[in-house]
């Protein structure tokens, strides 16, 4: 199990402005993502859910961690 640092980060901005982008190399250069999601390719990993990926929105605002 690892021990969390943890750091709340608020990002605020206008739609398609790269909120996920930034959130997912955000997670990945933090080494929680292994992979890098794109929200173009449908593959972001914060954009979990099937509305998110179909219509490329951010739907939920909290992952819990594991």
């Amino acid at each position: 199990m690892k021990d969390y640092k943890i750091i709340n980060v608020d990002i605020v901005a206008h739609v398609d402005a790269g909120k996920t982008t930034l959130t997912e190399q955000l997670l990945y250069r933090s080494g929680e993502l292994r992979n890098k999601g794109n929200v173009d390719d449908g593959t972001a990993q914060t954009d979990w859910l099937s509305i998110e990926r179909s219509r490329g929105i951010s739907v939920k605002s909290l992952k819990t961690l594991k």
